[in-house]
């Protein structure tokens, strides 16, 4: 899993990916759009328990925040 803006020219459209071949591919239907806004910081996942990774991240107003992801949601 990765976790980065997903723009060549802004830090925009902070997205969780994850790559199913050790980093070779990033498949787009499983892309998780988090922040959509400019602005966005530093990020970082983690793993909460066996079904959810915890992702905290700076948003693009100025907010710090934790969202749980259920891995069935990004994982095949």
């Amino acid at each position: 899993m990765f976790l980065n803006p997903n723009s060549k020219t802004k830090r925009d459209h902070l997205t969780l990916k994850i790559s199913y071949d050790d980093g070779n591919t990033w498949p787009a239907e499983k892309f998780i759009l988090l922040d959509e806004f400019n602005g966005s910081g530093y990020s970082c996942i983690t793993s909460v328990d066996d079904q959810t990774v915890g992702v905290i991240y700076e948003g693009s107003q100025a907010q710090l925040t934790f969202e749980k992801i259920n891995l069935k949601d990004i994982i095949n």
